[in-house]
């Protein structure tokens, strides 16, 4: 019998049951982890460790749970780390490489895909302006002879970032007549399909009438859109964070879209969430768009989740790297770990 220990979510509470129903008729056994306070992440005293952690085979650590080194030293018998969606943020990768630890995470297609439709949808309500339509509409205001959309095609769409939704959004915008350039240093531009540019971070805000974000959360990216770069960007573009809201300054961001120099914006993800009612984002004006973390959450992800991350544990238990692995090249070790473990020395 292994112990499994799953953290909360509140936004994956069926799904999260469903998983735990699974694992315990399969003779596991499962500890949840405490509630956490709404828009704080959850960082588990050290004097929990050992009722938590001490015989804990595989984590399932969600984005509301911090993850750290002093945990994973906690659980000597722990065979890896599984986060039930894409974002692993909140696990500290670094040590999990050093420990030959190995994390799961869901990259299942449906929720990249998902992520990159709604992220389409998003450019074509910037550039037409749906909000104020909506507006005017609701408030029974005579209809203006001023003409605000923009056609989307002909137009320059930046990605900051090229991984898996990246390409899907690339994918999804085949047939709209746009020009697609990203800014991904992972990315060799060989590697790249037809029709996407390579350019430097400098030359995708100055000629980009979209910049849409599609990366991680990490030491480097985050406050990677600044005040600096947000006043570099192309007067009057648009800007899309589906991302992390640690990617964009949001003070900055704030001080930068009063001023008038962006065109439009659509964020789903904040520093805090839920998005506090004093946020001064919500009292922003204008073409901007703020959804909760929420847009591309599709019926077609949930029903999938829960399975892939279900296959992520049942893999990890039988010694075999999970379905969706956040980092390959810790295999090895990874493999050398779990023989000291089979032959009950300290891992």
């Amino acid at each position: 019998m292994s112990q499994i220990f799953v953290g909360i979510h509140p936004g994956l509470t069926n799904e999260l049951g469903w998983v735990c129903e699974q694992l315990v008729s399969k003779g596991h056994h499962v500890v949840r982890g405490p509630q956490p306070a709404p828009g704080v992440k959850q960082v588990f005293p050290a004097e929990t460790y050992p009722q938590l952690f001490s015989n804990t085979d595989v984590m399932v650590m969600t984005s509301h749970s911090i993850c750290s080194r002093e945990i994973m030293l906690a659980a000597p018998r722990l065979r890896a780390v599984i986060t039930p969606t894409i974002g692993v943020e909140t696990v500290d990768l670094e040590a999990a490489e050093e420990l030959g630890i190995i994390v799961g995470y869901g990259a299942i297609p449906e929720n990249f895909i998902s992520v990159a439709e709604a992220c389409v949808a998003l450019f074509a309500a910037l550039f037409y302006e749906i909000k104020r339509s909506v507006t005017l509409m609701r408030d029974n205001v005579q209809r203006p002879w001023e003409r605000r959309a923009r056609m989307v095609r002909g137009k320059t769409i930046g990605l900051i970032g090229f991984g898996r939704i990246g390409r899907a959004v690339y994918d999804r915008l085949q047939g709209w007549g746009v020009n697609i350039q990203t800014y991904d240093p992972y990315v060799k531009p060989s590697d790249l399909p037809p029709g996407v540019n390579a350019v430097d971070m400098a030359t995708l805000l100055a000629t980009s009438d979209l910049v849409s974000v599609h990366v991680t959360l990490t030491k480097e990216t985050r406050h990677l859109l600044g005040e600096k770069e947000l006043r570099s960007m192309k007067a009057g573009s648009c800007l899309v964070n589906t991302a992390r809201g640690g990617v964009i300054d949001e003070d900055a961001f704030c001080r930068v879209w009063k001023d008038g120099h962006l065109g439009g914006a659509a964020l789903d993800v904040f520093d805090t969430e839920p998005l506090p009612m004093s946020s001064p984002l919500r009292s922003l004006e204008g073409n901007i768009i703020l959804t909760e973390h929420f847009i591309s959450h599709t019926r077609e992800t949930h029903a999938v989740l829960p399975h892939a991350l279900l296959r992520n544990i049942e893999n990890v238990l039988k010694g075999e790297p999970p379905l969706y692995t956040k980092n390959p090249n810790v295999v090895p070790r990874w493999r050398e770990r779990l023989s000291r473990l089979a032959a009950g020395a300290s891992a």
